[in-house]
């Protein structure tokens, strides 16, 4: 299984503008209301039988203020993992390089179907700001078959003698009790020149290819509602996920109960009527942002002309 964390980590300046306008009830959000709270901004994810790294603690801002991005991380923050399971705790460590705070140990060992806390305590602005999150890996059995899918290379829509479009599949079997798996997409090729202007969906210009080429490069897809108990699932690859020729690369995450929730709401913060409400991030205390487990895999295919 093929390690893959960066498509899964959501923006630091998405948490920490989103924190400053969760604010039930009242119809407009306006800068210079009082609304902002400190927070502590988690970002960390752990995965099955992997080093525990990369777990982010930053904090918020007001809306009207540019702070200096370095200002925001709290290298300083106290950072433990607690294995649920014996109660043992593991403290981490800060890597100026990247960042993010990890386990740099051999005896934390992340296992599937066991559940594992994180506390932060940090001082922001005077004040000590504490938050934890308890997160369940999701059970084993969660495995893309390669073997049952259709993948390696295909021409753009290409036709089966019966002249219909044929698609890339991806078969996997679920994990048991999982039901939620998200889906990445990333052509690992793209450019402006290997662009599909003459694809079967939408007259696209060069100028707003330009404004909008990240929107194209990346998609994200989700399952959700997925029975458990079969012995394979079947996800068809849409053409509309793919804007360009060449190589892509596709990652199946089975995420656990706080990555389903956060996944599903942390873009929609505001309602038709203009209130603001919180994703549901399942963060105790004086946190936002995400903790949580996924377990995921990795398969290529190919976009020929």
């Amino acid at each position: 299984m093929k390690r893959t964390r960066k498509n899964i980590f959501f923006s630091i300046a998405f948490i920490t503008f989103a924190s400053t306008v969760f604010s039930c009830g009242e119809g407009v959000v306006e800068i210079g209301q009082n609304t902002y709270l400190p927070k502590i901004v988690i970002e960390g994810y752990l995965f099955p039988n992997q080093k525990v790294e990369n777990i982010r603690i930053t904090r918020n801002f007001p809306l009207n203020t540019r702070p200096d991005l370095k200002s925001l991380i709290l290298s300083n923050a106290s950072v433990i993992i607690t294995d649920l399971q014996n109660n043992r705790k593991y403290p981490l460590t800060y890597n100026l390089q990247k960042l993010s705070f990890e386990y740099n140990g051999v005896d934390l060992i992340i296992d599937f179907n066991k559940s594992y806390r994180l506390d932060v305590t940090a001082d922001i602005e005077g004040k000590k700001l504490s938050a934890g999150s308890i997160t369940t890996v999701p059970k084993q059995g969660f495995k893309i078959l390669r073997n049952e899918s259709i993948l390696d290379s295909m021409k753009y829509r290409e036709r089966d003698a019966d002249g219909n479009v044929k698609q890339f599949k991806v078969a996997f079997t679920p994990s048991l009790d999982n039901s939620f798996y998200s889906i990445s997409i990333v052509a690992l090729d793209a450019t402006i020149e290997s662009f599909i202007y003459d694809n079967a969906y939408f007259e696209i210009k060069l100028d707003d290819l330009k404004k909008q080429f990240d929107r194209y490069k990346y998609q994200s897809k989700w399952l959700q509602n997925v029975k458990s108990d079969e012995s394979k699932i079947n996800y068809n690859i849409e053409w509309l996920d793919t804007w360009f020729y060449g190589s892509y690369r596709l990652v199946i995450y089975a995420g656990d109960e706080n990555y389903r929730l956060f996944f599903l709401t942390y873009r929609n913060v505001q309602e038709f009527d203009g209130n603001f409400h919180e994703p549901r991030i399942n963060i105790e205390g004086d946190g936002i942002g995400v903790f949580c487990s996924v377990v995921p895999d990795t398969v290529y295919f190919k976009v020929l002309k």
